[in-house]
């Protein structure tokens, strides 16, 4: 059962969609274009049938990048402009992460263009040109995890993966190519094509993989809060024991009901105890209209976390949903604030809740 979402327009699935086939493209057209450079080639493959694969993966990257381009701007959502799709770092929706996929559009609109005046440009400043793509793939590659909001989901993770070995299994094939010549260059590269993938592993984990990513990537707080209430509220005090410092984890049990008024608003209640000793009331109220297929689209939230002799020390919203998974923000009284990470199994028969907690104190 889902419990609710936001209610993403088809637009917004098509600007997904076409984010993850243009980075399985422009992989193929990387290793297409490595495959060309070191002469390999099949029986019954002569180069000139890699070499012409290579072009025309490469232009219906270009194509289906232009599709996601497009979608991004039309979305209403994160309210992405034409120039903010073009101009990196202009805009105000996880401006980084945008901006290095404007940057990585650039360099692959660039390179296509320069490809089509080949032959008025001169073979040497076409290969200059060439040389971005190098770079216009791993920028594709950060953009996609920081900015995706399918970067928990297995299959994108699984397809990120999947390309990036592509690209090294390639690359490595290019440095042992010729070898021993620029040999210093090319355990340069070695050297990074074996380090940027530790790096960018760690920082998934930690980042887009860790708590509260959409806030701390650069998402407005008008589009982390759905709420009609605006921000956290502030709860109660009481004399609960200490609020731990750091982050902690706690696993849920507890019970759920659904109602409907008769404006057509339906509220989603979830009541839960956490196994934390001194938070270990955790209340979570959802209201919304029906969808079709079930689940709500959320007009506003309410959340509450505290002990059982003062539920609600902590007061706040729902900051981000997907599903079953729900990121709040709650603050108390004395103005400490966490950041909760939601995960939640619901039986739909029993009524009842399982379910895990991260909570991070920010």
């Amino acid at each position: 059962m889902i419990i609710a979402s936001v209610g993403p327009s088809p637009l917004w699935y098509l600007t997904r969609a076409s984010g993850a086939v243009t980075l399985v493209l422009l992989t193929g057209a990387i290793v297409l274009g490595i495959s060309n450079v070191t002469r390999i080639k099949a029986p019954g493959w002569p180069r000139f049938v890699v070499e012409g694969l290579h072009r025309n993966v490469s232009l219906l990257a270009v194509a289906v990048l232009l599709v996601h381009i497009v979608t991004t701007v039309l979305d209403p959502f994160g309210s992405i402009s034409v120039v903010n799709a073009v101009i990196p770092f202009t805009g105000t929706y996880r401006p980084l992460w945008l901006g290095l996929g404007a940057f990585a559009s650039d360099l692959l609109l660039a390179i296509a263009i320069t490809s089509l005046v080949r032959r008025r440009l001169g073979h040497k400043a076409w290969r200059a040109t060439h040389w971005f793509a190098y770079l216009c793939w791993p920028l594709a590659v950060v953009h996609g995890l920081g900015t995706g909001s399918d970067v928990r989901q297995l299959w994108l993770l699984a397809l990120t993966v999947a390309c990036a070995a592509a690209v090294l299994l390639s690359l490595w094939a290019r440095i042992g190519y010729g070898w021993p010549a620029r040999r210093g260059l090319r355990i340069a590269a070695a050297a990074v094509s074996l380090i940027a993938p530790v790096a960018v592993a760690v920082w998934v984990r930690s980042g887009p993989l860790g708590s509260n990513w959409a806030a701390r990537a650069g998402t407005p707080l008008a589009l982390l809060v759905h709420s009609t209430g605006g921000g956290a509220q502030t709860g109660g005090g009481g004399t609960d024991g200490p609020i731990p410092t750091g982050p902690f984890n706690a696993t849920l049990t507890g019970s759920f009901t659904e109602s409907q008024a008769t404006s057509g608003v339906a509220e989603v209640n979830i009541s839960a105890s956490s196994s934390n000793t001194t938070l270990s009331a955790l209340n979570v109220r959802i209201y919304g209209t029906p969808i079709a297929g079930g689940g709500l689209s959320m007009s506003s939230s309410a959340v509450s976390f505290g002990s059982g002799a003062n539920p609600t020390r902590f007061q706040g919203n729902v900051t981000a949903l997907s599903g079953q998974e729900i990121r709040a923000r709650v603050t108390a009284s004395d103005g400490t604030v966490l950041a909760l990470d939601i995960v939640l199994s619901l039986d739909p028969q029993t009524g009842s809740v399982t379910g895990t907690l991260a909570a991070n104190r920010i």
